[in-house]
């Protein structure tokens, strides 16, 4: 009885050892067509094969260049002076080494390593180096001497909104330097053009400031329910 059972286990065995091979052979076809096909087979993605493309890249930072002038506004009363220079990724430039024009030299000219001030308008400053390029404008103003609020104080409701008027002197100053602040913006607000709107009871002191002469003048604005 012994003997039939040894002889049926070698039986199996032979059997199975036919299929085991197949298995091993189809598994190293699957294996190799996985690496020819970079883990694709019949369209689909099996498996990531990451090579040396795949892998980041670092890019070196791109060249800067970039114009630093003292003052944004220039008096055309006075004829204005003002340094300007070039910096190429934060170094400074020679000013020889640079191509240097004025988009409107009825307004300012560049001389000698400033730019002047001619009559009242904008320029576009534009400074060039081999294929860098970069530009910023400039303003030639009329300077204000003196600012007033028309009325000395205001009262307004909560949610209601008013122009702050001024006063001006001398009337054809440019008042694009002008920049308006609040003591409190939880009882009021005031945006970029003097309007004050109203958040909560209370007082509140409106700052008008000039940003060219640093002149500065302020009222009171009461905000009611």
């Amino acid at each position: 009885m012994a003997k039939r059972r040894n002889k049926s286990k070698k039986n199996v065995g032979v059997k199975l050892l036919p299929i085991s091979i197949t298995i091993f052979i189809v598994l190293g076809i699957i294996a190799l067509l996985l690496i020819w096909n970079k883990g694709k087979i019949g369209g689909y993605s099996l498996v990531k094969i990451e090579t040396a493309s795949d892998e980041a890249v670092p890019q070196e930072p791109e060249d800067k260049l970039e114009i630093v002038l003292e003052k944004k506004y220039l008096s055309s009363k006075t004829k204005e002076k003002s340094e300007i220079g070039v910096l190429l990724n934060g170094e400074e430039l020679e000013l020889s080494e640079l191509e240097l024009s004025s988009s409107n030299e009825d307004v300012v000219k560049i001389q000698a390593g400033m730019v002047k001030a001619v009559a009242n308008g904008k320029s576009t400053i534009t400074a060039k180096k081999d294929d860098l390029e970069t530009s910023v404008d400039l303003h030639v103003i009329t300077p204000i001497k003196s600012i007033e609020f028309s009325t000395p104080s205001s009262k307004i409701e909560v949610g209601e909104q008013v122009q702050m008027k001024l006063v001006t002197k001398p009337s054809d100053a440019n008042i694009e330097t002008l920049e308006y602040e609040s003591s409190d913006e939880e009882i009021a607000t005031v945006n970029s053009n003097g309007i004050v709107t109203g958040v909560s009871p209370g007082k509140v002191t409106i700052t008008v400031i000039d940003t060219y002469t640093e002149t500065e003048k302020s009222v009171t604005v009461t905000i009611k329910k």
